[in-house]
């Protein structure tokens, strides 16, 4: 069966030092946790969209400053090169912003929105609920909530172009959002996001760091249903020993 992606690469984005009890609210905290961090490209018919913009770029010179003195100091530390900004792993694969259809934020935390500002000429597809959230809270930073760019709002599912399908799912955040991808090469590919950090957290119900614990477990259920019923091949968020086992670019799904 032919599908309208043609691929869909797994970007590597740095990696971030995260308090192990966010993977399981059952540890006790002090342990960190090595996590990969990612973008994603999906070429499409309609031209390539980029899934996610990772960490901000003072993270390179300053990975401790953006949680210096926040509840979060010690417990989040990113590990990030000058090649991992964006823009950088964007040329790399051979894009430039200017060539990109849009850009989806799945939501709008420092490791999945953090270049959104490297973007300012670009759509950036956001669910509504969670561009609200972010400018209602202060738990946001603002290169990941910036108001000045080009939002495209969404309210729940939405089939982007052909092959690539947006899934609200909310419970990690308010307006979270996954994306279910459909390529030549691979058929189904669903990217959980942060709906699920890890394996055990949608195989085993494993609980992690969640706004809302209810919507997350109606979120997993859902995404299940979805996985099932298009034989997808599932891409947790944050799974270091997926990371492992899946290929990055240049290889492709």
């Amino acid at each position: 069966m032919k599908y309208p992606a043609k691929k869909l690469y797994l970007l590597p984005a740095g990696r971030c030092l995260v308090d192990a009890s966010a993977l399981d609210t059952r540890l006790a905290p002090g342990r960190l946790a090595n996590l990969p961090i990612w973008s994603y490209l999906v070429e499409t018919t309609d031209g390539p969209i980029l899934v996610d913009t990772g960490m901000p770029e003072s993270c390179v010179t300053d990975p401790e400053g953006l949680f210096k003195d926040t509840e979060d100091e010690g417990l989040i530390v990113p590990q990030m090169g000058s090649q991992d900004v964006v823009t950088r792993i964007l040329d790399r694969a051979g894009y430039q912003p200017r060539d990109l259809v849009c850009v989806v934020s799945t939501h709008l935390h420092f490791d999945h929105a953090g270049g959104n500002r490297m973007f300012p000429d670009t759509d950036i597809v956001v669910q509504r609920a969670e561009y609200d959230a972010a400018q209602a809270q202060d738990n946001y930073f603002d290169c990941c909530k910036d108001p000045s760019l080009r939002y495209r709002f969404v309210d729940g599912d939405l089939e982007l172009v052909p092959g690539v399908t947006l899934l609200s799912t909310p419970g990690h955040t308010p307006g979270h959002q996954s994306v279910l991808v459909k390529t030549e090469k691979t058929g189904a590919v669903l990217l959980t996001i942060d709906a699920a950090y890890v394996r055990g957290n949608f195989e085993d119900g494993v609980p992690f760091a969640v706004k809302s614990a209810v919507d997350a477990a109606k979120s997993i259920a859902r995404l299940k249903d979805i996985a099932k019923a298009e034989n997808a091949q599932i891409f947790f968020g944050h799974d270091a020993a997926q990371a492992i086992a899946w290929h990055a670019h240049p290889l492709h799904y």
